[in-house]
């Protein structure tokens, strides 16, 4: 089974999701930027990898579970704040099941 990358993913979920479907303001998409680029490096770092190195199968429940750990503990953010980001980490899975299907396993970890 090939590697599902991660770019073409992120590119489409933020311009034609985010932007042209949902017609998120800025400062939304913002917010929706800065928590995947938050797990993307924590995924990264977790991995021992470049992030342009990454999968969509580096995404896993744990990796999740783990990211929202390091949110409150090392980043100290309130649980009002990481509930927010995983808010926007479900809605980026939920995209990525509608997009590939056969990376449904990946996204209800």
């Amino acid at each position: 089974m090939r590697k599902q990358l991660l770019g073409p993913l992120l590119h489409s979920f933020f311009v034609d999701h985010l932007i042209t479907l949902k017609g998120l303001r800025p400062a939304s998409v913002r917010s929706y930027r800065d928590t995947v680029r938050l797990l993307l490096h924590y995924v990264a770092t977790d991995k021992g990898s470049k992030i342009s190195r990454l999968a969509l199968e580096d995404l896993t429940f744990d990796r999740v579970l783990g990211f929202l750990r390091y949110l409150e503990e090392e980043r100290h953010n309130h649980a009002r704040t990481r509930n927010q980001r995983l808010a926007a980490v479900h809605t980026f899975f939920e995209y990525i099941a509608g997009q590939a299907p056969e990376m449904l396993h990946v996204c209800t970890g």
